[in-house]
């Protein structure tokens, strides 16, 4: 493991205009990006934001200070070979965290100090553990994150990790000593991914690799852009592309207003394209927009063929396909079918749900629908039980939900462990890298979902231990 680098300066920001709903001894947020560092190391970044508001302060030489403790340690996943996993931990450090006010009186739960941990260590899996000690004023915190740490050196065209910020600017003299400065720009970060009324901009910062061994000297297409949670296509208000000269590496930092987006969940996603429009590489980070004020419409569509389709469906039928279509909704999606009253109000969604999804260009075939429920004929050949139809098994939503694995590593019979199965995904849109570890833990030919590293899913940081018998 390479030098740890702590930054020495917090700085107090105010990262949303909502108040935290977090009921915790320390309101503590994690979030991490990673980047070309060596031929053996990739850099690992690691943000904290805790709380202002949340923490103990002592009046010290005419303002007050607050002491926070943090246990920060890094432990390897072997993700294929869970009996001969290594839990020593490359980084296992106890570091002290010092925030300064001049008066605690003004401070709110919107405000909140952001710090950060930088150290090199090899690609690979990780279970980062960041634990906030008990004191006699509070029970111990612990946040338990899963950190996939990609080799930058030998993957081709790649993009970095993604940093999502409150602010970006220029460097300036006097920034020299900022925990935040790289390549000339200084980077807060925010941590807890939160924007919306006080903090309309989303601010973002990716590093690029590998284009020379591709694109030469020549140019290459930068596309950014936000999607809704679960939908892959750009909001058409929300894309920016911009041609570049060919760097290597490439810093980009970019923003977009999001005053005006309606409470919910989205993606920003960033694509390298090549001459030809299409993706050398991709990376995508998840955020939450809080904006009460704002109102959400909804898209009328004319939908043709798919509403002649769900014209002649039964109510039995329509609701089967509701429970279908909710595997992929978005979160904004699954709010309105808890809305929807009448039977043409959900026939009328269900022909609107996968319109927004079909892209190609003839209006005979929805071609996603169709994608989907050979999918689905897939799973219910594989994965229906005496318990539960194939959709609602944790596999069968998995390949609903994210397409076929790359690979599944069955273990049945294994003396010392339960029945598993091990699937990975070697390019997960949006996710890179994937796993997903099924556990038939009651015999019973049920395979439960006990952990995966894909953002929204089940994760859990010892389910190696969980397969013992």
């Amino acid at each position: 493991m390479k030098r740890l680098i702590l930054s020495s300066l917090a700085v107090l920001v105010s990262l949303s205009g909502v108040a935290s709903s977090q009921e915790l001894p320390v309101d503590l947020d994690i979030d991490y990006a990673t980047f070309l560092f060596d031929d053996d190391s990739s850099l690992l970044e690691v943000y904290l934001s805790v709380g202002a508001s949340s923490l103990e302060y002592e009046q010290s030489d005419g303002h007050y200070v607050a002491d926070l403790p943090l246990d920060i340690i890094l432990r390897p996943v072997a993700g294929s070979a869970p009996a001969g996993a290594s839990d020593t931990p490359v980084l296992d450090e106890t570091l002290s965290f010092q925030f300064t006010v001049a008066d605690t009186s003004t401070l709110d739960d919107s405000q909140f100090f952001v710090d950060q941990i930088r150290t090199a260590v090899p690609p690979g899996e990780y279970s980062l553990d960041v634990i906030a000690p008990a004191t006699e004023t509070r029970s111990e915190l612990r946040v338990v994150y899963d950190v996939t740490v990609p080799d930058y050196v030998d993957s081709g065209v790649i993009v970095s990790g993604i940093t999502l910020a409150s602010v970006i600017r220029r460097a300036e003299p006097e920034d020299s000593n900022s925990p935040f400065g790289k390549n000339g720009l200084v980077v807060t970060p925010n941590p807890n991914a939160l924007y919306g009324m006080a903090n309309g901009r989303l601010f973002y910062y990716v590093e690029n690799y590998g284009l020379s061994s591709s694109a030469g000297e020549g140019e290459y297409t930068l596309f950014a852009y936000i999607s809704e949670s679960n939908l892959p296509q750009p909001m058409p208000e929300f894309q920016e592309r911009s041609v570049r000269q060919v760097r290597d590496p490439d810093v980009i930092a970019g923003a977009f207003n999001v005053s005006q987006l309606p409470s919910g969940s989205y993606f920003l996603r960033v694509a390298l394209l090549d001459e030809n429009n299409e993706a050398l590489a991709e990376q995508s980070k998840k955020f939450w927009i809080f904006n009460p004020n704002v109102q959400r419409e909804v898209a009328v569509v004319d939908a043709g063929f798919e509403s002649s389709l769900y014209a002649v469906m039964s109510e039995e039928e329509v609701e089967e396909n509701l429970e279908h279509a909710e595997i992929i909704a978005s979160q904004n999606e699954r709010s309105q079918m808890g809305n929807l009253e009448t039977l043409d109000q959900k026939r009328q969604f269900l022909a609107r749900f996968w319109q927004v999804r079909d892209t190609d260009s003839d209006p005979s075939v929805n071609a996603a629908r169709r994608e989907f429920y050979e999918r689905l004929r897939f799973a219910e050949e594989r994965y229906s039980s005496p318990f539960d139809e194939a959709y609602r098994t944790d596999r069968g939503r998995v390949v609903l939900k994210y397409g076929y694995p790359s690979s599944v590593d069955p273990r049945p019979f294994d003396s010392e462990m339960v029945p598993h199965e091990i699937w990975t995904y070697d390019n997960l849109p949006g996710q890179g890298a994937a796993i997903f570890v099924f556990a038939d833990r009651e015999g019973l030919s049920r395979y439960d979902l006990i952990h995966s590293n894909v953002t929204g899913e089940v994760s859990q940081g010892n389910w190696e231990a969980l397969l013992r018998r």
